[in-house]
């Protein structure tokens, strides 16, 4: 499961996607194995209570484990073995902004949806969805955004609505933000920009701004023997805190928080790669970390400078479809 945590608003999308496509299977009175499985997981999961057990392997004095275990509502559209969909825990760990009530009372039909679907497992048919009974989502994205006046964030790629702000018109709107300390946080950096469809600055300044000033610091950081020295004494000097944290009495803990996890973080990562279980933390290994980084950085600005250079002007989707009209 990914560290990477997620907005009310996100979920709340995610479920509306799931839903249509739900709503499209009822609707064309055809259902396969997978697309059973996939939303019988989906809304169990949705629809779980968040609970509160013993843990039967804690023991009093246990430094790994704590007295109770947790289980709550999941988002999950795992599909099959390959884990095509998403899976995200629904607590404030993972949506820090998350109101389950407002999103059960969003969606008020979720049970009976389950029911419907559950009625439908005599019908289930093998293999794959027939070509012409296939949901066209492109084509439904494009109509939505044309009809709320959206276009392309050259960052996110997604359809964001087109607003007046800062004497700039028709510039992209915030998104992909949480709400947090009082402002919003983690702003998409293609927001207020022109669309995708419009100009290419906004990619452009991407490239100038984040992600070569980033490779530069990464590079000017190649690990040494010094890092991974350090390194270890962090891991040791976790450990103690870590065993000093759980050998408190439950109370204590209560008002306390665990001491941070280890972790090889690189410049421009907010998650860096977790050290605490790694038995042998060496030179190799570290190296390894930093050049997959290191080329994955290279690797979206070589993609990023590729798309600048066949950007072409195009209509959003609005004026597509006034064009289509005419």
């Amino acid at each position: 499961m990914s560290n990477r945590t997620y907005t009310q608003e996100q979920i709340i999308s995610f479920i509306k996607d799931a839903l249509e496509e739900f709503a499209h299977i009822i609707n064309s009175k055809y259902i396969t194995k997978s697309e059973f499985t996939k939303f019988n997981k989906f809304f169990k999961n949705l629809l779980r209570q968040t609970k509160k057990k013993k843990n039967p392997y804690y023991y009093e004095g246990s430094v790994n484990s704590e007295k109770f275990e947790y289980t709550y509502p999941v988002f999950h559209t795992y599909e099959d073995a390959k884990c095509m969909g998403k899976y995200i825990t629904l607590n404030t760990k993972y949506v820090p902004d998350l109101d389950l009530m407002r999103i059960y009372k969003m969606f008020p039909n979720l049970i009976e949806n389950h029911e419907l679907l559950i009625s439908l497992k005599p019908n289930i048919k093998p293999g794959r969805r027939p070509k012409d009974l296939e949901k066209d989502y492109e084509k439904e994205r494009l109509e939505k955004a044309a009809k709320e006046n959206k276009a392309t964030c050259g960052i996110c790629h997604n359809y964001w609505e087109l607003v007046d702000m800062d004497n700039k018109k028709d510039i992209i709107a915030d998104h992909g933000f949480f709400i947090g300390y009082g402002q919003r946080n983690n702003v998409c950096f293609g927001a207020r920009f022109k669309s995708w469809e419009k100009s290419p600055e906004s990619k452009i300044q991407y490239v100038k701004v984040m992600l070569k000033p980033t490779l530069k610091d990464v590079l000017n950081s190649k690990p040494s023997q010094a890092t991974v020295d350090a390194l270890i004494k962090m891991v040791e000097q976790y450990k103690i805190a870590d065993n000093a944290y759980w050998s408190l009495p439950r109370e204590e803990r209560q008002f306390k928080e665990p001491p941070n996890t280890p972790e090889y973080r690189l410049p421009g990562q907010r998650i860096g790669y977790t050290l605490s279980k790694v038995r042998n933390i060496n030179l190799s290994l570290i190296t390894e970390v930093w050049f997959e980084y290191k080329s994955k950085l290279e690797n979206q600005i070589k993609s990023f400078e590729k798309q600048i250079a066949e950007w072409v002007l195009k209509p959003t989707p609005r004026e597509q479809r006034e064009e289509n009209n005419v």
